[in-house]
């Protein structure tokens, strides 16, 4: 293995250990003594089938002078019902053992997905808005949906990995107790079949990462179709969609198959192999050895459980090599990401902009671009509506990022009240905007919760229905066969445009904000509309500042002040 891979391996178990160790122990330790029990439940047949006289006058071994001596030594006979009554109670023991150690491992594991997800979506989230905004959220679905389950998986092979060591371990030792030239035998075969079948482990390595890529791309071609199955629909091109999602799906069914193949043929050779030796061993040791008879059996029962030891061992690694792209792809969307704690901002201590928005010797471009502003100032007026207007592409939403704090100006400073906008002003800043795009989003859920799941407290009914009754929209909600409990399971599709964007302002103002900004939120409204929505929002500057980013000259009569770009 290459020094590469070895530290790979050592960082792939950084998020485990970080994750309450004292368990990871706890679990070795049960291995440990589960493996060993059950191996001594089998060696414990040796005087049992004595007993019976299965073994009489054959000869001894380590084992059977071990069991004398401590009847002997403790003055316990060894009687056919002690014998059984010891063998029950030790079977029930470990028993009850693998049911509890498999309870604690399972709800060990399930806990640490559950954590995985909850970091991974809380980096996620709280990243700042360039890092999020240039990366691909299909990777992200697919690593908290697909990965982060392979991930946990991944672990789970290398504690089946032991147990099977701790297992193979003890069956070994009591083995050699019984006959060192046969047990020697076994692992050298084992062995040699491990070394032999390196190459499906290579294989499953470039068939796993083939995986990881196949199913990225079915995600995004579902995603592609969803953002824009209006003009699939328009333009008669389902077929164009199916067709490449139903390479991908072919892409995943064959990987499926390779790999499956890939883990069942090693386990066929090492079965084989198995019973190859087996047959050796029992014809050797009847034929030449004269093994007694007793001593005979335990060690057919012995080597039948330690070869698939050695068989379970390699199609755990196998699984494990074939988890290792999605382990590094959980591994760097968690290094991608800062680990930052939620800003504990009530909704009280949100900034009121009394006097103004001073804008001062700003410069800002994004990276390899040529610069959108250059010592660029201006001052936006409380309780006014300010129209930001120019050309596309000189700035207009890039002024807005800057001025809402999704954008840091690389000189220059935002001023609110004479208070500059730095990281710890940020929180309550935020928390005074309401924010409404130019495209209405809701998530799917009832109507209530739609409106309501971005204010940051709850609000009662009657508060719902006088907002939307400001925004001339309460008649509509009536209409509705549940009102506000009304389920919506397509926003986009549910209301016109006009609807939409008037329930989304509803929303907005639901948050009470200080600072409404309003992003090309008349653009797809035909007259009539931008009319009743500007009507709306020219009655909140009374409360409200506001920032109208828009293109379009029919509003320009309803702002205070302009701020040409």
């Amino acid at each position: 293995m290459k020094t590469s891979n070895y530290l790979f391996l050592l960082k792939s178990f950084r998020l485990l250990l970080e994750y309450q160790p004292w368990k990871l122990l706890l679990l070795f330790f049960l291995t440990l003594l589960l493996g060993t029990s059950q191996g001594f439940s089998i060696a414990l047949l040796i005087p049992f089938l004595q007993l019976l006289e299965v073994g009489e006058g054959a000869g001894s071994n380590a084992l059977v002078d071990f069991f004398t001596g401590f009847s002997n030594r403790t003055g316990i006979p060894i009687t056919f019902e002690t014998v059984l009554l010891a063998y029950l109670i030790l079977l029930t023991l470990i028993a009850l053992l693998v049911y509890g150690k498999s309870l604690f491992q399972a709800a060990y594991q399930q806990d640490f997905s559950y954590q995985i997800r909850r970091r991974l979506f809380r980096k996620i989230i709280l990243s700042d808005w360039t890092s999020l905004n240039s990366k691909s959220r299909h990777n992200h679905l697919q690593v908290l949906t697909e990965e982060v389950p392979k991930l946990t998986d991944y672990y789970y092979f290398y504690l089946q990995i032991l147990t099977r060591i701790i297992i193979t371990a003890a069956h070994l030792f009591y083995a050699f107790l019984v006959s060192a030239r046969f047990t020697t035998l076994v692992v050298v075969t084992g062995l040699v079949a491990f070394v032999l079948m390196r190459g499906f482990l290579r294989r499953s390595a470039r068939l796993g990462d083939q995986f990881v890529g196949s199913f990225n791309r079915l995600l995004k071609y579902i995603d592609d179709f969803w953002v824009t199955v209006k003009i699939a629909k328009v333009h008669n091109s389902e077929r164009f969609y199916y067709d490449k999602f139903d390479r991908a799906n072919q892409d995943i069914l064959k990987l499926q198959y390779r790999l499956t193949r890939n883990y069942a043929l090693p386990q066929l050779l090492y079965k084989l192999a198995g019973i190859v030796v087996l047959v050796a061993v029992i014809y050797l040791g009847y034929r030449v050895e004269q093994v007694p008879l007793a001593s005979f059996f335990i060690l057919i029962v012995l080597f039948a459980r330690i070869f698939p030891q050695f068989a379970g061992i390699n199609s755990e690694l196998s699984y494990i090599f074939a988890d290792i792209a999605s382990v590094k792809m959980v591994l760097k969307l968690d290094e991608t990401f800062e680990e930052r704690g939620f800003p504990e901002v009530k909704h009280e201590d949100a900034l009121k902009v009394k006097t103004e928005i001073r804008i001062e010797d700003l410069h800002f471009a994004y990276p390899k671009a040529e610069p959108l502003f250059e010592g660029f100032s201006a001052s936006i007026q409380a309780n006014r509506i300010t129209g930001i207007v120019g050309e596309s592409g000189r700035g207009k939403t890039t002024l807005i990022d800057l001025i809402a704090g999704l954008q840091k100006p690389r000189a220059g400073q935002i001023l609110v009240d004479g208070k500059r906008l730095d990281d710890s002003l940020l929180p309550a800043w935020k928390s005074s905007i309401g924010y409404l795009p130019q495209d209405a989003f809701f998530i799917d859920g009832s109507i209530r919760e739609n409106l309501v799941w971005d204010s940051g407290k709850d609000i009662a009914d009657d508060e719902i229905w006088k907002v939307l009754r400001q925004v001339n929209v309460d008649e509509l909600i009536k209409r509705q066969a549940s009102g506000l409990d009304t389920e919506l399971a397509n926003y986009a599709y549910y209301f016109s445009g006009g609807e939409r964007q008037r329930l989304a302002l509803a929303r907005v103002l639901l948050r009470k904000p200080r600072l409404l900004i309003l992003d090309e939120a008349t653009s797809s409204l035909d007259a009539e509309n931008e009319k009743r929505i500007m009507e709306t929002i020219a009655q909140l500057k009374k409360n409200i500042t506001i920032l109208f980013i828009t293109h379009r000259e029919s509003v320009y009569p309803w702002f205070d002040q302009m701020i040409r770009l």
